[in-house]
């Protein structure tokens, strides 16, 4: 028996975008002020999210339960998951 891979689904980055936003928005309500240095990873498809102390973690958990789905990736105040420190 051969296992099937599942393709992540494609998104035009204008909805992407737009999904991005709206999904963002409606978290932040929920966790700022106090959680505003935390990672979220959020299905783009439900809108779900995870939260967690660091963006691998954040990801790792995400992967575990939506393995086949869309995500986007962010400080919950919406700051980057990474910064470039170098020259």
């Amino acid at each position: 028996m051969q296992a099937i891979k599942r393709k992540r689904p494609n998104l035009p980055r204008g909805e992407f975008n737009r999904r991005a936003d709206k999904f963002l928005a409606a978290i932040q309500k929920d966790l700022l002020p106090e959680h505003s240095q935390e990672f979220v990873a959020i299905n783009m498809e439900t809108g779900e999210y995870v939260l967690a102390a660091t963006s691998e973690k954040a990801s790792d958990e995400f992967e575990r339960r939506w393995p086949d789905v869309l995500s986007f990736q962010c400080r919950v105040d919406g700051g980057p998951v990474d910064t470039f420190h170098g020259k």
